[in-house]
């Protein structure tokens, strides 16, 4: 009989926790269920795909009478991910985030008189008709270009719903007086190139604070129609993120911090290995990383927060490969590479994916290509490509200098370095070099700016010029960025400003070219074709610089 009762009892005490568990998992179905808006996931279609309610693209109309659809019409396009809009010359694309476009437009002041009116608060029904016939708030017509769209009521709705949500409140990592950054240290970086890295933050924060007390100061004591203005600046607070052990476990320190201290962005950094779980951590929490010192990035074009100087490794390959096509595209090509070696593995993956030479050899062991049949073959190429650590290439070109093989042999910079001083003095007709940045005897010019700065500020390491130059230019960039968004303190309009302002930016890093349109990811695009200047025992261009 106890034997009964107690599986009785043990029977119902296992039904109520069963049923208390399924209760729980009702309702957290249910709360998932309330987060979603139908209204909201059919307006973010509307704006980022251009698609209806019956996901097809909506019928559109510009220039009064032509018929388009597609990503030309596409409201972010233009608008921007943000909705705070932007100018093209004289071009201006206004901002339709509802915090601005159902407010009264007029010139920012903070004491009396009132500024004109521009334009009065768009209403549901004021949106509709710009929307649909081309007339704005002010009873104006709007810009031909400006698409004509066929919304629904429903649609439109939906619409005004996601722009309601587009920065609607500041980011995380801002208060009313501060703004938070953070820079990424690794713990297996060369300490040296750390501290050259952090020197330059701390001397440029110290001087940005310094003149952010000046302008705070200024602002008490603005005319009425600047106080605005100076009101948005706010002094900057660095986090220094130092991760340490297996790469696997970075997402779990960066999350750490973050948590302990949100910050509005993540300023450069030195990253010798993967840059891939910074990456996924700056993506999934939508924060802005910026130019970081790293020669093997993510390459992923559809991610927006994170921003590269270049394609690293891989681009060595790409661009020999858009060389080789273009000016070599009858001649038989052998490709030597150490895949055992992983940077070398990553360029010759990049000439490999892109090249389209029909005649082309691939070998993947490196040095040991000498003991192998391919090599009694080498006397057929025209063209030999080798992506190898410097000793390895010094090993190979030793080895071709002493046979009479006439290939041109094409080497990367990047993998090689630029020190010639043991290349055989037969082979430097014959060898070409990829260069993807400033020909080393321009490099002092192009940073003269920076190098000046740094001279001043006592912080100049003559050996790591990449690694400051990198660091300054990150910040000068972040800099200029918080001027031009006037308080907005959004990261998807922080990001699109970089976008749009980068051409323009009187300092560059070793780089002699930087831009970034609307989506690109990777600011510098062009390499030079170089050869060995035997007068001077240097690098010279033989091409001027040129994207793939």
């Amino acid at each position: 009989m106890l034997n009964s009762l107690f599986f009785l009892s043990r029977t119902l005490r296992t039904f109520f926790i069963l049923l208390l568990l399924c209760f729980i998992a009702i309702e957290s179905s249910a709360e998932e269920g309330k987060s979603v808006d139908p209204n909201y996931l059919l307006g973010e279609r509307i704006y980022k795909e251009g698609l209806s309610a019956n996901n097809k693209f909506i019928p559109t109309t510009i220039l009064g009478d032509i018929k388009v659809t597609g990503e030309q019409v596409i409201c972010a396009s233009c608008h921007r991910k943000s909705g705070m809009g932007t100018t093209e010359g004289q071009q201006v694309v206004p901002a339709v985030a509802g915090n601005v476009l159902f407010k009264p437009l007029q010139l920012p002041t903070s004491k009396p008189p009132a500024p004109p009116l521009l334009r009065p608060a768009y209403t549901r029904e004021s949106l509709k008709t710009a929307l649909i016939t081309g007339i704005d708030a002010n009873g104006n017509i709007l810009d031909p270009f400006m698409p004509r769209y066929e919304l629904s009521d429903d649609e439109l709705d939906s619409l005004i719903v996601y722009l309601n949500s587009l920065s609607s409140t500041p980011d995380p990592g801002v208060s009313e007086t501060d703004i938070y950054f953070s820079t990424i240290v690794i713990d297996g970086v060369d300490e040296s190139r750390n501290k050259a890295m952090l020197d330059v933050f701390d001397a440029y924060l110290q001087q940005k604070n310094i003149e952010t007390r000046n302008e705070s100061s200024r602002a008490k004591n603005a005319p009425w129609h600047k106080e605005w203005m100076m009101k948005t600046y706010r002094k900057w607070k660095l986090q220094v993120w130092r991760l340490k052990g297996d790469s696997d476990t970075w997402e779990d320190q960066l999350e750490k911090y973050y948590q302990a201290q949100p910050v509005f962005a993540v300023l450069n950094g030195v990253v010798d290995d993967s840059y891939g779980p910074i990456h996924q951590f700056c993506e999934d929490n939508g924060i802005p990383c910026l130019f970081p010192t790293t020669m093997l990035p993510t390459l992923d074009e559809d991610d927006f927060y994170t921003l590269y100087l270049n394609r690293g490794y891989i681009f060595e390959g790409e661009t020999l490969a858009s060389h080789l096509d273009s000016d070599y595209s009858k001649k038989r090509v052998l490709h030597i590479a150490d895949i055992k070696d992983r940077n070398a593995s990553f360029s010759a993956y990049g000439l490999r994916a892109s090249l389209h030479s029909p005649d082309y050899s691939f070998y993947d062991q490196g040095c040991d290509i000498v003991k192998s049949p391919e090599w009694d073959k080498i006397h057929k190429y025209q063209v030999i490509a080798i992506h190898a650590d410097q000793d390895c290439t010094d090993q190979l070109l030793n080895v071709l200098s002493e046979n009479e093989n006439k290939a041109t042999i094409f080497l990367s910079t990047r993998l090689y370095g630029v020190s010639l001083d043991s290349i055989p003095k037969n082979l430097t007709e014959k060898i070409r070099f990829v260069h993807t940045q400033e020909i080393p005897s321009k490099i002092n010019r192009l940073l003269a700016r920076s190098t000046g700065w740094f001279k001043h500020k006592r912080i100049l390491n003559p050996e790591e010029k990449e690694v400051q130059a990198n660091a300054y230019f990150s910040l000068k960039v972040a800099g200029d960025a918080l001027k031009h968004i006037r308080g907005y303190f959004f990261r998807d309009y922080f990001i699109e400003k970089i976008e749009h302002t980068i051409d323009d930016v009187p300092y560059t890093s070793i780089y002699p070219r930087l831009s970034l349109a609307p989506g690109q990811r990777f600011s510098s695009r062009g390499f030079y074709i170089a050869k060995i200047d035997e007068k001077m025992n240097r690098l010279a261009k033989i091409t001027e610089w040129q994207a793939p």
